[in-house]
């Protein structure tokens, strides 16, 4: 049995020292928390102990909890990667009070590689009246009705049995290899990747005519909203189709790097990440590493949280009478 104040210890570990040191994390501190800069949605509090995912949905306190959760290590292996690797050959044994823990740098090298996705996409099985969906995302999401069908009839949304909406992104061959699901009952909270996906193939929209430039989200109703907009800002019903536009289905550029690599022609990047903390740092994050690598970049956050809420209060202030050119005010990409 591993000693409790070994393991209390181990626990109190400073987490932004441990990443710094041992995974090669920088952080830049602002307001209440710390931020990764290589990873941006990772997030720890100012006691440099409780930390958060976001992107991965998962949090805890303190490198043990991050070991296990993240790393997949167990209890007992993280316990020893965290103290000394003298102290952990003689863990087990260690019961006195007075046990001193020798602080050498934990032998792990690098963190373990995230598990392989499954070859094969599963996806949920389509239900035969898309009625969710239509109520969704146009009564709730304040989406177009052209829109919506537009992308039913591509085969990039759909309504599963469940009555959830289905986001899905196609490789080159236009050949489904990513699958998100968004719940469309209560708040719309529920919301999941299909088992098999393959975040290189975020969902997409590319342009109908040439275009060189990309704009990317980190959600596909975000993508889709920004589109919307797109129409409502120039007029033109058809104006959505101009430009491409990519979700990241979060904030790591995997589906970016991947979209470049497959789409030579794109010299122009705008970022619409949302209007938060971790967007905005994952905006600059993205907008300096590509901008080094020859794209033309910029950020344009929403004027809201994310472009749903701007297209929700531009519909809700046109409901209000407000006009149409009033409410557009400040929604220019």
């Amino acid at each position: 049995m591993i000693d409790t104040k070994i393991i209390e210890q181990a626990r109190q570990t400073d987490i932004i020292a441990f990443f710094e040191n041992q995974r090669g994390f920088l952080f830049t501190h602002r307001g209440s928390a710390y931020r990764c800069r290589q990873h941006p949605s990772l997030a720890v509090k100012n006691d440099r102990l409780s930390w958060y995912w976001h992107s991965r949905g998962t949090g805890g306190y303190g490198v043990l909890d991050y070991l296990i959760k993240i790393e997949n290590i167990p209890f007992r292996k993280a316990v020893e990667t965290v103290t000394s690797a003298e102290t952990a050959t003689s863990v087990e044994t260690a019961t006195s009070a007075e046990t001193t823990l020798t602080r050498k740098q934990p032998t792990m090298a690098s963190p373990r590689q995230e598990p392989e996705a499954p070859k094969t996409l599963i996806l949920p099985e389509k239900a035969e009246i898309p009625n969710r969906v239509y109520d969704y995302l146009y009564r709730i999401r304040g989406i177009d009705i052209e829109i919506i069908q537009t992308l039913i009839r591509e085969k990039k949304i759909y309504e599963d049995v469940q009555g959830n909406v289905v986001f899905v992104g196609y490789d080159e061959h236009n050949v489904p290899r990513f699958a998100s699901l968004r719940g469309t009952y209560g708040d719309g909270g529920f919301r999941m990747d299909c088992i098999g996906s393959d975040k290189r193939y975020g969902f997409h929209m590319a342009a109908h005519t040439f275009s060189e430039r990309l704009y990317i989200y980190e959600s596909a109703i975000d993508a889709i909203s920004g589109a919307n907009l797109e129409n409502i800002i120039t007029g033109d019903k058809n104006a959505w189709w101009k430009y491409n536009r990519l979700s990241l289905a979060g904030t790591s550029d995997t589906a970016l790097a991947y979209f470049l690599n497959k789409h030579t022609t794109i010299k122009d990047l705008v970022f619409c990440l949302d209007n938060d903390l971790t967007g905005e740092l994952a905006a600059q994050y993205m907008a300096d590493k590509y901008a080094g690598k020859g794209f033309n970049t910029r950020s344009a956050p929403p004027k809201y949280k994310d472009y749903n809420e701007d297209l929700r209060a531009w519909r809700d202030k046109a409901r209000k009478g407000n006009g149409q050119q009033g409410a557009v005010k400040g929604w220019m990409l």
